[in-house]
């Protein structure tokens, strides 16, 4: 599209574009508007799968883009389901949030997320900020520490969200008044000292992160639970301080351990893959063969455990799974009741933990 200046020379100017609406996908897909609205909304289920998928097929066809910030006026959400993750570099919610994106993806939503790193403080602050987006729903995935009042100001702060309409679902520990796809951990780690023992082992030593939070305090009592049970010996080191829940934490953990002389242990349980990975590099860096030596075990089963040498002894948590449940719980007709999806934690037994005779 040209304009004459009056010149004589003229001057390209980009053509108009008329803005598709939704009443323009309501008349090519042959549906009323309401339909055409409620065929938009991933959530809605006053719709036929007819009319949904024809109203679908006619906005891709006019390049209908939804207005996000309209429907959030007319509908008090965006079409967003906001995860708190604990860490966002941590593989274990990665996982989790590769399932939500997957389900979230099939019914027309997208995932935004944040981190919180491990504290309810930081999640507080985190769901005042979100409170002002209208996500449609919020997805707690982190593993949580903190006081008892800031565990308080949490929940209110949930509270407030959901009285405002939004939904709240947890991915984590069953510790929350709201729907929770529960992460296995406390069976998962009561059936790892189950299945070592039935290798032969019989004194075990954890390596676990500094500080307090609930997925930890799971594991704890998982592995408590399954010693009592076989009688193996777990020696709980309590002096480390400082010990991040990473490869360097694992390290610096195994390193201190293996190097007080501690005698007897026959393998080190890892509270995640990531820390037994950095245990292992730890006892090389001593002397100490991983599997021949001192046999190890790590937890969560989310980094390349075949591919290390030895492979990695872990358990699977069924992450991927749970991140859907997520998804599928915030957007399925709530419930009068707390509802709460249990998942089966799989042993995966490698190299790093042969049978000891």
């Amino acid at each position: 599209m040209t304009r004459d200046n009056g010149d004589g020379a003229t001057t390209r100017t980009p053509a108009q574009t008329a803005v598709v609406t939704l009443r323009d996908v309501a008349k090519a897909a042959g549906v009323g508007l309401g339909t055409a609205s409620r065929a938009m909304d991933p959530t809605s289920r006053y719709v036929t799968d007819d009319a949904r998928s024809r109203v679908h097929a006619a906005a891709t066809r006019l390049g209908y883009r939804p207005n996000s910030s309209a429907r959030a006026t007319t509908t008090g959400a965006t079409p967003t389901i906001a995860m708190v993750v604990s860490d966002i570099r941590d593989p274990y919610n990665a996982q989790l949030v590769h399932g939500a994106i997957s389900a979230a993806r099939d019914r027309g939503l997208m995932v935004t997320i944040t981190g919180t790193e491990h504290a309810a403080d930081d999640e507080v602050r985190v769901i005042r900020m979100l409170r002002s987006q209208r996500p449609l729903a919020l997805a707690l995935a982190g593993a949580r520490g903190g006081t008892n009042s800031s565990h308080a100001a949490l929940l209110r702060e949930l509270e407030r969200y959901e009285r405002d309409g939004g939904r709240i679902v947890v991915a984590g520990e069953d510790e929350l008044p709201f729907d929770t796809a529960i992460v296995p951990r406390r069976e998962g780690a009561r059936a790892l000292i189950a299945t070592l023992a039935e290798l032969g082992y019989r004194s075990v030593a954890l390596i676990r992160p500094d500080g307090d939070s609930s997925g930890v305090r799971s594991w704890e009592t998982g592995i408590a639970e399954g010693a009592r049970r076989t009688g193996v010996q777990v020696d709980h080191v309590t002096h480390l301080r400082d010990i991040p829940m990473s490869r360097e934490g694992g390290y610096a953990a195994a390193t201190e351990l293996l190097s007080a002389g501690r005698t007897g242990v026959d393998a080190l349980v890892a509270a995640t893959d990531t820390m037994a990975l950095g245990a292992m590099a730890a006892m090389r860096a001593i002397g100490i063969a991983p599997g021949t030596d001192i046999g190890v075990a790590g937890f969560d089963d989310v980094v390349d455990a075949d591919d290390v040498t030895p492979g990695l002894t872990s358990v699977n948590l069924a992450l991927e799974a749970v991140g859907a449940a997520v998804v599928e719980m915030a957007t399925s007709t709530p419930s009068e009741t707390r509802r709460a999806k249990q998942f089966e934690a799989r042993i995966t037994v490698r190299a790093s933990t042969p049978p000891r005779s």
